[in-house]
């Protein structure tokens, strides 16, 4: 059979040429489409290799005929739509870590740049100037630097800030204090970094959790005259806080690979301040980092057309399709309990136990175990999970898995059961399908539920007493936050009880506070499945 690739963006002449020494592979290079563009050349195509600037939505997947996968060459998969891909049977595959080496590298570029003033001094030369005393630097030496997420780039950042005789400190809630211990840094939680740390580094992945981050309340925590480095994404900073407290002196320096818009409103006040230094998002824009994605993405699709290896999968737990098929509304439960469970978690998970019962899935145990630990680790800010590489990040976590059996305490034809421990504490939560795609947490702690697993939920544990829901109803419809369902479970009347109060809003942080503070409420948390 000849497999036919289309190639949306230029790839390095090493990946070119692994192309080409494929007899049974065929490929086109079409640059610059348009979705819709894609959509009418994708039909006859087996495999799809994009960069950042092409789009494989939902249409394009749809006018596939004969597509199987895509590649991505780079590691986010923002611009494929995952859930069309899935749906379709057609494999997304991305190249996380090709580029690690060169953002690290960057990010330390980046440190000495601000610190010596590289930029200012250059451009100030070069307009005629000798201003030695203008622009003293600071050294590295014996400063700490606070980073923020421990995944590949933060890990080698460490590593080459420990070289200059730097205290390393790190913030990352997923890493335990024996992994940290390991990498040689000092695990501490964000408050405490942002007092302590002369410099801080980001390196996390963007989502709702860390979605400014670095904004005026971190700020206001700072150690005056700290120095920040963000080479990872924009939306960690607030970027007016940024500015202001850039203005005020409060942060001494700031050097930016990456902004909120990129390509950016060249009016925004970052790009003109003598104390930034800003590059063009080139973190990963080295010709070696260039060639390892493009021949890592070539081979990657390569393989998986021949069946050989499907490695960087990010929509895949299981090979055959039929079965995958089958199992797909059971693992995207499984994720939904995972991600229950990571977010109820009152510190760092430890230990992950899955049992598992039914006939559709008695067999299936390891991917459903894959599937949990994706949703677990999924908040973690250092980067992409998936099916492939969640065990492994599992592992560097620290984190024990193992199968068990027992923890079902619900009657159901099909259920996924799972266990999570932490210093101090654990939890069980189980879920099962009702009819074929039907999602339901059935039992929590052995109180037993029905809660469709998906957006803002409130997950209150209390004394179950009368009045209970009408003081919680009163406060969020005064800030008219409606509630769209709200399940109990509990042991007893007046005894233990847990409610699931799913609502079409968010919650402000302050009201959640207030929540706490609530009588009969021991512990409430927002989660979002």
């Amino acid at each position: 059979m000849t497999f036919r690739l289309l190639i949306s963006d230029d790839l390095s002449p090493d990946a070119v040429a692994l192309l080409d020494a494929h007899d049974d592979v065929e490929y086109d290079v079409m640059k610059g489409l348009s979705p819709d563009e894609l959509a009418e050349q994708i039909p006859g195509y087996h495999g799809l290799v994009v960069r950042s600037t092409v789009s494989a939505t939902a249409e394009v997947i749809a006018a596939a005929d004969e597509l199987s996968v895509i590649g991505r060459a780079g590691v986010g998969v923002d611009n494929i739509d995952l859930r069309a891909a899935s749906e379709s049977g057609v494999i997304v595959m991305n190249t996380p870590g090709a580029n690690t080496v060169a953002a690290a590298e960057h990010t330390v570029a980046l440190l000495l740049a601000m610190c010596r003033n590289i930029p200012q001094a250059a451009a100030s030369l070069r307009n005629g100037r000798w201003d030695r005393k203008l622009y003293r630097g600071i050294e590295l030496r014996s400063k700490t630097i606070g980073i923020v997420g421990l995944g590949r780039v933060g890990r080698r950042v460490a590593r080459r800030c420990r070289a200059f005789g730097m205290e390393v400190i790190c913030f990352d809630p997923f890493l335990s204090d024996d992994r940290a211990h390991e990498l040689h840094v000092e695990s501490v939680d964000l408050d405490e970094l942002l007092s302590r740390s002369d410099f801080i580094t980001l390196h996390a992945a963007l989502t709702p959790k860390t979605s400014g981050i670095i904004g005026r309340e971190a700020l206001a925590k700072v150690k005056p005259g700290v120095r920040i480095v963000n080479a990872a994404r924009g939306g960690l900073i607030d970027e007016d806080a940024l500015c202001e407290a850039l203005e005020s002196g409060r942060v001494a320096a700031a050097a930016l690979d990456v902004l909120v818009d990129e390509p950016p409103d060249f009016a925004n006040p970052l790009l003109h301040m003598d104390n930034v230094v800003v590059t063009p998002h080139l973190a990963s824009s080295t010709e070696e980092a260039q060639r390892e994605v493009g021949v890592r993405i070539v081979s990657q699709v390569i393989d998986a057309l021949h069946g050989t290896d499907y490695r960087n999968a990010v929509n895949m737990p299981v090979v055959d399709r039929h079965i995958r098929r089958e199992l797909q509304p059971f693992l995207a439960m499984a994720e939904r309990l995972g991600r229950l469970q990571a977010q109820l978690a009152e510190a760092a998970i430890t230990k992950v136990e899955v049992a598992v019962e039914g006939e559709v899935i008695d067999d299936q145990i390891k991917p459903l175990t894959v599937a949990i630990l994706k949703g677990v680790l999924e908040p973690i800010p250092t980067g992409s999970v998936n099916y492939v590489n969640a065990p492994h990040v599992a592992m560097e976590r620290g984190i024990v898995v193992a199968q068990t059996t027992g923890l079902h305490t619900t009657d159901y034809p099909n259920i996924i059961s799972c266990r999570v421990e932490w210093e101090g504490g654990r939890r069980s939560a189980a879920a099962s399908l009702f009819g074929h795609d039907e999602p339901r947490i059935v039992d929590v702690d052995g109180l037993r539920i029905d809660v469709i697993p998906e957006g803002i939920i409130l997950v209150a544990v209390s004394h179950d007493e009368p009045g209970f829901i009408g003081k919680v109803g009163t406060m969020l419809g005064e800030l008219g936050i409606n509630i769209a369902t709200w399940r109990t479970g509990r042991s007893a009347p007046g005894g233990q009880a847990v409610s699931f109060i799913s609502v079409d809003s968010d919650v402000p942080d302050e009201t959640m506070a207030e929540l706490m503070n609530t009588d009969p409420i021991e512990r409430i948390t927002k989660v979002r499945l």
